[in-house]
């Protein structure tokens, strides 16, 4: 079993629209409400690689028993802590026009400390019965900067791998605990590099960089050009196919999802990122995040190309 740490989870909602303009009423072509939030994206796309996930962080109000209902729905295991005040709600608007995405995300509200302390020991006390731990998104209002890292600490102590994916000082933070796995996208790995980068060669030497210097796994995605991957001095470029994509939200959680499922089994750095990518690239077939189906993965997998990228 992975457990999916998702600590700020939200009702996702998306509402696809044609020729979406400001200020103009639009009736949506089609309106999907998940439980959602990057872990409960990552757990519900290991749940159709067959994996057992559960997600574990702080829900509340109607809106997180609207969360933890619909996960349950699924098939997918929960571990929640729950608080006084309403989870958030999530809106992405989709033009299915020109594919542009228009994103509104709430913040939520601030999490007390003893909140806080509560979700470390409940996380101290049932990490250690998983495979692999997952964490996925923003910090919520009340949580420390280094809470991810604080968390990455104790499944070090556990001998569980941990995956992260986050940005800003989370990240930061994080990355200093040596987790098994970052996902950084183009941006957050210039941050992490320190200097800009333009070239796939920069991002290939920053990746490598990286990965050394924190002794850990870098997997930089890069969207629609697939993702680079450093483990040390060995650097790869999965490349996916081109295809037609209905909506990408949710992909980078696939794609974590998909690196988390290939690690845990043993598989090499190359086969790992290219079941991520797949994964990823599967999703954008589908309106809604961790939908996609296996036959649309087995597609995009048997399509994929592998770069060696020499460093």
């Amino acid at each position: 079993m992975i457990l999916c740490v998702n600590l700020n989870a939200a009702i996702d909602k998306t509402v696809v629209v044609q020729a979406f303009q400001l200020g103009q009423i639009h009736r949506p072509e089609a309106v999907k409400s998940l439980p959602g939030g990057k872990g409960c994206n990552v757990a519900r796309a290991l749940k159709q690689f067959g994996e057992e996930p559960v997600v574990t962080g702080w829900v509340g109000g109607t809106a997180g028993q609207f969360i933890e209902n619909g996960l349950r729905q699924e098939g997918i295991g929960t571990d929640f802590v729950y608080t006084d005040f309403e989870s958030r709600t999530c809106t992405s608007i989709l033009d299915s026009s020109s594919q542009v995405m228009t994103e509104i995300y709430e913040k939520g509200d601030p999490v007390p400390p003893q909140k806080v302390d509560e979700m470390l020991a409940r996380f101290e006390a049932t990490v250690g019965g998983y495979t692999a731990v997952t964490l996925s998104g923003s910090l919520p209002p009340g949580a420390p900067p280094d809470f991810y890292a604080q968390l990455i600490q104790i499944a070090h102590w556990a001998g569980v791998p941990a995956f992260l994916d986050s940005s800003k000082e989370a990240l930061l933070h994080g990355v200093a605990a040596k987790p098994f796995l970052i996902k950084p996208n183009e941006t957050e790995v210039a941050v992490l590099a320190g200097q800009e980068l333009k070239t796939t060669a920069d991002f290939a030497t920053a990746a490598a960089a990286i990965s050394t210097r924190c002794e850990t796994i870098v997997v930089l995605s890069l969207g629609k050009e697939g993702a680079i991957a450093a483990q040390g001095r060995e650097v790869i470029h999965v490349q996916n196919p081109a295809v037609e994509a209905q909506s990408a939200v949710g992909s980078g959680d696939c794609l974590l999802a998909g690196l988390a499922y290939g690690f845990t089994r043993g598989y090499p750095l190359a086969a790992a990122v290219t079941y991520g990518v797949a994964a990823g690239t599967a999703n954008t077939l589908v309106i809604g995040a961790g939908r996609f189906t296996m036959r649309d993965f087995h597609h995009v997998y048997a399509n994929t190309h592998l770069h060696s990228l020499v460093k």
